[in-house]
């Protein structure tokens, strides 16, 4: 009985810190003035976050995803090259981001209109990560996509990741169950 109404006791004063603890907003690397050749190379997809079911439905059947972040032939274009599982299928996805003059985010090809603001690992005091922000007005989108050197990251890092976006007002969290050997960028058609 005391070491039930000890717990209660904790759990109670650990709300109440954690709710006059304010978020931690995350910081915006600003595209104009990074060296992005720091960022290229292998991203493991690791999990994605909104604040609806909406902004996380999609990946809701992808079991694992590696992303190889290369410079276009114009140099203020990034690709985002995926290599995606699906089931048993491989899918390959290009997205390309650019870089403008006087925006701190990428502008994603064909969506102008869509911010895309990339985090630095620092929200999870990871050097090995980063986080891409996807939101718009219409129709409505919320999301941050957390990648990393690593495909395995911690349970704790993945908690903590909960609780940061969690903070940020995005609930709806979706872990890709990375349980099917991981597709590469040359076994797609």
């Amino acid at each position: 009985m005391i070491t039930e109404a000890w717990t209660f006791l904790l759990h109670v004063v650990g709300l109440l810190l954690h709710s006059l603890t304010p978020c931690t907003p995350p910081e915006i690397l600003s595209m104009g003035n990074i060296d992005t050749k720091q960022y290229l190379g292998s991203w493991y997809f690791i999990a994605v976050a909104g604040e609806r079911d909406s902004d996380v439905n999609k990946f809701r059947a992808v079991d694992s995803t590696i992303i190889v972040l290369q410079e276009a032939a114009n140099a203020n274009t990034l690709l985002f090259n995926g290599s995606i599982r699906v089931g048993n299928r491989c899918i390959k996805e290009v997205w390309p981001y650019h870089i403008r003059p006087g925006r701190d985010d990428l502008e994603r090809d064909g969506i102008p209109e869509r911010l895309s603001p990339l985090w630095s690992g620092r929200l999870l005091n990871c050097s090995e990560c980063i986080f891409l922000q996807e939101s718009e007005q219409q129709p409505p989108l919320n999301r941050v996509l957390f990648y990393a050197r690593s495909a395995s990251v911690s349970t704790e890092m993945i908690k903590e990741f909960q609780m940061k976006v969690s903070c940020l007002g995005m609930r709806n969290v979706f872990v890709l169950p990375q349980e099917k050997e991981y597709c590469q960028l040359d076994e797609m058609a």
